[in-house]
């Protein structure tokens, strides 16, 4: 929903890099194929360099590939990971966050799903309110509205999830001002 808006990438790079000030090397996984990857790559890389951080790039096909790409990031040196919304990720949330935790790796995604599953925080839309706003979209055409005469939104909310179970398994201590943002905390 809000893969390549302008920014959005960039900010959960800086929340991460928050989170976990001593990290220097991101990891980002990515499809080559997904049409988002090129503009979150370039937010991704801007808020890194500006950060001091360095952007590491990691390829995913298949969906058999996700253990081995989360496997093979803290093998690489990287300190946390951006795990984009796109296959596989969008399908397996629970197994990615299970992974992340597993060979205790600190990650940032849109997807809410896999900071409740092990990642250790989101920043992404408020799905409840989107598919709400989607329904309003159903009953106008459904009344006989055209299509193409409705405008096209973006979600106006963005909720920040922190995982602290998450965070105290990684031995991290999440600053006072991420949480005091954060819409909600899992303990």
């Amino acid at each position: 929903m809000m893969q390549g808006l302008e920014g959005l990438a960039g900010k959960r790079i800086e929340l991460l890099k928050d989170a976990v000030p001593a990290a220097t090397r991101i990891a980002l996984p990515f499809v080559r194929d997904a049409p988002t990857v090129v503009s979150s790559l370039a937010q991704a890389e801007e808020t890194a360099r500006r950060l001091g951080l360095v952007i590491r790039p990691f390829p995913v096909q298949r969906d058999d590939e996700l253990e081995a790409v989360i496997n093979a990031v803290p093998r690489e040196g990287v300190d946390g990971v951006d795990i984009e919304p796109v296959l596989p990720f969008v399908s397996y949330p629970r197994e990615t966050g299970e992974f992340l935790l597993k060979y205790r790796i600190p990650a940032v995604s849109e997807l809410r799903r896999i900071a409740e599953n092990g990642g250790l925080l989101s920043y992404g839309p408020n799905l409840f309110d989107a598919t709400r706003r989607l329904a309003y979209f159903v009953d106008r055409i459904l009344k006989g509205a055209k299509p193409a005469d409705l405008p096209v939104e973006q979600p106006s909310r963005l909720d920040l999830v922190v995982n602290m179970k998450t965070a105290q398994a990684l031995g991290l201590t999440i600053p006072a001002a991420i949480l005091a943002r954060a819409d909600e905390v899992i303990e």
